[in-house]
């Protein structure tokens, strides 16, 4: 999560402000430690987490390895087997914690050290099939990549930051499987909340639509992909994989798949993307302080320039083609997150929360019915729940 930043009341200007966070971060970089350090201390952590990962790697493997399945219908199995395991190991205390990527590392061990039997090279195969590049790496197994047999679509909430995409993928039996990730882009990185195999586009565009909402995802249809680099900040990729944390065990079910397979569909030939709309990203902060002074009403702050460049540093920009977008679920986490890292002096920023919205929401064309449920969010105090991997139906 970003570094916090406590806001404190002073005449400091803007670029102020920023040159002091700039010398903070050189000396908290100049007393870190060096990275042939960091390089030990990753590899000797790695280690006591795959010692702890072992024995419930041994008993999975025990498990999979009696099964009479094999090919996809194995690695389904693998996938559900390790959803609920991965679940109860996330709610183990720091000092014995096993992540998504050191139970499947422990598991690839365990089965190499199983011999070249024929229950030993279904399970590898099961467990290679599922893996991203940087897993297979790892581990030193091989897989042939996902081949993704039909277009892939896409489509997006009636507030465009909540995303279905969908993919076929060949399966070696012969029929085609529709994969579908629902991505929230509200929040400060887009997350993939649900993710899985569907018999067709829709079946898949129906159950999307019921984790967003009926109002959201009202008139949504799936369409085609025309922006490579939107679609690129969306998916999950295999160097970002690492559990954020409120995973639930559907969730950590589609973990590892559904990243191997967003490689497949990232390593297509990208589509020209043509006319690219300028966002408020591009503009900065100093566009809302003009617009402020010509359209908003009440007093303006005396420190307006300071106060929009740390809403403007507040809101999410990962993905800039979605920095316009002030979905009620953005704007409730924004607000969230402000109070969380401001604290006692978050009231000042958030009461430009509401003409933030509005600015926003009159570049994004928003119709009036939207904007009014973006804004009455702005008076969040807390979430209803802060957990990012939670599907939430605006």
């Amino acid at each position: 999560m970003p570094v916090s930043r406590k806001r404190k009341k002073s005449a400091k200007s803007a670029a102020a402000v920023r040159a002091e966070r700039r010398r903070v971060h050189t000396r908290q970089v100049r007393l870190s430690q060096s990275l042939a350090e960091i390089a030990a201390g990753r590899e000797q952590g790695q280690a006591m987490r795959l010692e702890l990962a072992r024995p419930h790697a041994v008993a999975l493997a025990a498990e999979l390895m009696t099964s009479p399945k094999t090919g996809t219908a194995l690695a389904d199995e693998l996938c559900a087997r390790l959803g609920p395991l991965l679940a109860v190991l996330s709610e183990l205390p720091s000092d014995e914690y096993v992540g998504p990527d050191h139970l499947t590392d422990a598991l690839a061990g365990v089965l190499h050290d199983a011999g070249d039997d024929e229950p030993a090279r279904r399970v590898r195969a099961a467990l290679a099939a599922i893996l991203p590049s940087t897993a297979l790496d790892r581990t030193g197994l091989d897989a042939p990549a996902p081949e993704v047999a039909g277009e892939v679509r896409w489509t997006r909430d009636r507030w465009g930051s909540r995303f279905a995409v969908l993919a076929p993928f060949a399966t070696p039996e012969g029929p085609v499987r529709w994969y579908l990730w629902d991505i929230d882009a509200c929040a400060f990185v887009p997350v993939t909340v649900h993710a899985g195999f569907y018999a067709s586009p829709e079946e898949a565009l129906a159950a999307w639509q019921v984790g967003v909402g009926a109002f959201a995802a009202g008139g949504t249809a799936w369409r085609r992909i025309d922006d490579s680099g939107l679609l690129a900040d969306l998916l999950p990729k295999p160097e970002e994989v690492s559990a954020l944390g409120g995973e639930s065990a559907e969730q950590f079910t589609e973990y590892h798949r559904c990243r191997s397979l967003a490689e497949a569909v990232l390593d297509l030939p990208p589509v020209l993307t043509l006319n690219v709309p300028e966002t408020a990203l591009d503009l900065g902060p100093g566009r809302f302080v003009t617009w402020w002074r010509t359209r908003a009403d009440g007093p303006e702050p005396a420190n307006l320039d300071a106060l929009a460049a740390e809403m403007f540093d507040s809101w999410p920009m990962i993905a800039p083609a979605l920095f316009d977008t002030c979905s009620p679920h953005r704007v409730e986490s924004v607000s969230h997150q402000i109070r969380d890292e401001y604290r006692e002096d978050a009231d000042e920023l958030l009461a430009l929360l509401p003409a933030w919205v509005t600015w926003l929401s009159e570049r994004a064309g928003l119709p009036p019915e939207l904007r009014e449920r973006a804004l009455a969010r702005t008076g969040a105090t807390t979430l209803v729940d802060d957990n990012l991997m939670r599907r939430v139906p605006e």
